[in-house]
């Protein structure tokens, strides 16, 4: 766990996360066309990081946000919080969700309107935070409460990466002059014994995607979303050499 959170206090990993423009403009977008929703508002940003989204919602208008961080990274968020003249408005606590005890001015548990997290993983739930955003939406978000984002939907497609099966692969056809094409066969089951994680292009995929998994992340429980089965079926929309 030490090691989990100690990562998280590099500002490499954070400043790739800023850098998916994707992700994060996903995210100030939906903020500022639901300002409504954080209008005067009490917000929990778990697992803040550099407090990006908590400026988000302060900048949407928040009452009140409180930017949960474990990582030595929430010293620095305060600083990004101070240096943008919001610490009026956004305050940095340092500890796991499991851990801290939120407490509003007058000494009374946090009641929060909305709870905001960018907690996706790798394949969506791979080393995310969801049990540590479930428990923070379970301990302080009113039953009026909102999440952000509100539901959660991962996708499964089919695909050919002929590029990684050609190097991983066909590089055994001839090495330095010798004919090793005979490890064809073990090369192939090789290539595939871990798990990959990169970026697939839609032209890669040859078959339309399909719903795995739905989530209603006001309602749903850890359970939920540890414990799952799925049967799918595609339908292929393209012919790979393989």
């Amino acid at each position: 766990e030490k090691m989990y959170f100690d990562s998280y206090a590099q500002l490499g990993i954070h400043e790739a996360m800023l850098r998916d423009t994707v992700r994060t403009e996903a995210y100030y977008n939906a903020i500022m066309a639901h300002r409504q929703l954080f209008q005067g508002r009490v917000v929990i940003d778990v697992g803040c990081g550099t407090g990006i989204l908590s400026l988000f919602c302060a900048w949407a208008g928040a009452r009140r946000v409180y930017a949960i961080e474990a990582s030595a990274m929430a010293e620095h968020a305060r600083n990004v919080v101070s240096a943008n003249h919001l610490s009026e408005v956004v305050t940095v606590v340092q500890g796991k969700v499991e851990d801290v005890d939120l407490r509003d001015e007058a000494g009374d548990l946090v009641q929060a309107d909305v709870v905001v997290s960018e907690w996706m993983g790798y394949f969506l739930f791979y080393e995310s935070m969801l049990e540590s955003v479930l428990l923070a939406r379970d301990r302080w978000l009113q039953p009026d409460g909102v999440m952000f984002p509100s539901h959660a939907v991962l996708y499964m497609s089919l695909l050919s990466d002929d590029q990684y099966y050609g190097d991983r692969v066909f590089f055994w056809r001839s090495v330095y002059g010798a004919d090793m094409s005979c490890l064809f066969e073990h090369a192939k089951r090789c290539s595939f014994d871990n798990v990959i994680v990169d970026t697939v292009h839609p032209f890669q995929c040859f078959a339309l995607p399909e719903v795995v998994r739905f989530l209603d992340l006001r309602t749903c429980s850890l359970a939920e979303s540890q414990q799952w089965s799925a049967r799918m079926r595609f339908r292929a929309i393209i012919v790979t050499n393989y």
